[in-house]
């Protein structure tokens, strides 16, 4: 192997492995999924809400797309697979910078802004655009593209905790894929905390989800994750027990599955390990060296063949 290529991996190396101070955010491009549901699924006990993507708009458009408005499931009864209202080419709620802090029934509406008046003191919320997107019975599957040029090294999801009530959960288990490629398990590990903004005393009604890659993965990889539903609760013993309910699929899909009915997602963030002021010395020093023998070679007189 040649002197430049062994400097160049060792540079690779320096940057990919380096010791950060900080780390930055990846900018998220464009997210496709079928869109979140709602109403028509019997969320009627819990006020109506519709737990869509309302603000899921098309890279260069000004309004959010049609199917930010419309149910991912036109079935009263969800199941995976379902995609009656697709979102593709563009951002929204997942990525617009809002981490959820409140319990998910104070952040939501049937239209997209929040009309508080489940609890006194959070009226303060009104007119504000809802926080979560959430899918009923089912594992959703959300596929990211990154602006290019990075590595990324952890994701991070702010889900709605278990024990927020209203047979809502965390996911059980996430998997990671890599242009449509299953990344092996052994690669990354999942952990859970709860995300606690201070003196906020529905904190604990969201979970901050950390995925940590074992090694950086550009960020030119589309990169989707799916989520899946983990166990039925205390809430979906106790609903099961008190309620008569053959319309909504809960026995079904839910108490015999035994899985929780609902997922919900605030924010979705991709981080980036960013290199220490020393690191950058060090890599331009090293292509500096580079170039200048590149220069030395080039300027090398060639030898003369008998």
């Amino acid at each position: 192997m040649s002197l430049r290529s062994r400097l160049l991996i060792a540079l690779s190396t320096t940057l990919l492995g380096s010791t950060a101070a900080s780390a930055g955010l990846v900018t998220v491009t464009s997210y496709e999924m079928n869109n979140g549901n709602g109403a028509s699924q019997f969320t009627t006990p819990t006020g109506g809400q519709n737990y869509f993507d309302f603000s899921y708009t098309k890279t260069g458009e000004v309004a959010p797309t049609a199917n930010a408005g419309k149910n991912g499931s036109v079935n009263p009864i969800p199941y995976n697979g379902v995609n009656d209202a697709p979102l593709s080419g563009g951002t929204g709620k997942l990525t617009d910078g809002v981490k959820a802090s409140d319990n998910y029934s104070l952040v939501s509406s049937p239209n997209g802004t929040i009309s508080n008046t489940v609890a006194s003191g959070y009226s303060f919320l009104n007119g504000l655009p809802t926080q979560y997107v959430g899918w009923k019975y089912q594992d959703p599957t959300i596929l990211f593209h990154l602006a290019g040029g990075q590595a990324v090294t952890s994701i991070s999801l702010y889900v709605a905790a278990s024990g927020s009530l209203g047979l809502v959960g965390a996911p059980a288990n996430i998997t990671i894929s890599l242009n449509g490629v299953l990344l092996d398990p052994s690669l990354y590990t999942m952990t859970s905390a709860a995300y606690l903004p201070a003196s906020n005393p529905f904190a604990g009604s969201t979970d901050l989800i950390t995925l940590t890659l074992k090694n950086p993965v550009p960020s030119a990889f589309s990169i989707g994750l799916q989520l899946f539903r983990g166990k039925l609760l205390q809430d979906g013993y106790d609903y099961e027990n008190s309620y008569y309910d053959p319309y909504s699929g809960f026995h079904d899909s839910a108490y015999l599955a035994n899985k929780e009915p609902w997922i919900m997602i605030s924010e979705a963030e991709f981080n980036s390990a960013v290199p220490e002021p020393s690191t950058w010395i060090m890599m331009i020093a090293g292509f500096a060296g580079l170039g200048f023998m590149a220069y030395r070679r080039k300027a090398r007189p060639a030898l003369a063949i008998a």
